[in-house]
């Protein structure tokens, strides 16, 4: 991630975002409110609060996504060396997640059947590709309204 003129470079907010997710997965709004201030990761990263600032955590997010595809590639090559994973066996499945707040904006919300049991609320639906140890190899945020028919992987095996 090319460094600008930001007081704190990407990569180390990027790192900042990685540790929280493997140590402490939550929010980035609590990571901002909360969980920098109870970490280390002032002296690990040599860094002040700057790094949790929550709309730079967002913005990483951002710059991220668009080597998601790169990402999982490297990831599978890598969890294939440390661990010997075997990728016959594939795993898709469909969730979804709701919204209580107002959603809007976001083009993705939809009504649908909702697993949550929630059909009065927005909801996004997630589609997941894992292998059989549980280790995510791809994923897709699909508008809230996309059934199994239509994601092409129904009746797959």
């Amino acid at each position: 991630m090319p460094e600008g003129r930001e007081a704190v470079g990407w990569e180390k907010v990027l790192r900042f975002l990685v540790v929280n997710r493997l140590l402490d997965p939550g929010s980035e709004f609590h990571v901002h409110r909360q969980w920098f201030v109870d970490s280390a990761m002032e002296e690990l990263l040599e860094t002040d609060f700057a790094v949790a600032g929550k709309d730079r955590l967002y913005r990483c997010l951002d710059r991220v996504l668009q080597h998601k595809q790169d990402l999982f590639v490297w990831l599978k090559q890598k969890w294939a060396d440390l661990f010997q994973a075997d990728f016959e066996v594939l795993l898709y499945d469909l969730t979804s997640t709701y919204f209580e707040g107002e959603m809007e904006r976001n083009p993705k919300a939809k009504r649908g059947y909702s697993r949550d049991q929630r059909p009065d609320c927005l909801q996004l639906v997630i589609a997941l590709v894992v292998t059989p140890d549980g280790f995510p190899l791809a994923y897709e945020v699909m508008n809230g309204n996309t059934s199994e028919r239509t994601t092409g992987m129904s009746g797959r095996s």
